[in-house]
């Protein structure tokens, strides 16, 4: 009966992997929040806080890299969106930000291979970002 209770127990407590992704989870909402609100350097603090927690997870690099981005910081969006290709080499929207950032850096060449693996991916997508970005 002592070892069906501490069984129990022991299944009934998350496991430290899935608690650490559901913080790194909420701090990831929380970043979101904090760039509707334009808080661009409060964003990517709370990303950082959670890559602490998961440093696997490609959605807080993607927005990490996202909100560097918006501060100018092109180096550091360039290299967050580098790491989420290395986890996901099929993240096209990794591949369009990041061909962004290395345009907006003065590196066309590099632009250009970005632009070039995302349109391998979806041409229609990758036409429709590249447009909209004249635009902005």
């Amino acid at each position: 009966m002592k070892k069906l209770i501490i069984l129990i127990l022991l299944i009934s407590i998350p496991s430290a992997a899935s608690f650490a992704q559901k913080k790194a989870a909420d701090y990831l909402k929380a970043a979101l929040v904090a760039t509707n609100n334009k808080n661009y350097a409060q964003a990517i603090l709370l990303c950082d806080a959670a890559i602490n927690l998961n440093n696997a997870y490609e959605t807080a690099y993607f927005h990490r890299g996202y909100n560097k981005l918006l501060l100018k910081d092109y180096s550091g969006a360039i290299q967050d969106f580098g790491i989420v290709l290395s986890i996901n080499t099929d993240n096209l929207d990794a591949l369009l930000y990041r061909g962004m950032a290395n345009q907006k850096a003065g590196n066309r060449w590099a632009a250009t291979q970005d632009y070039n693996a995302a349109r391998r991916i979806d041409a229609i997508e990758t036409l429709a970002f590249v447009t909209g970005s004249i635009f902005r």
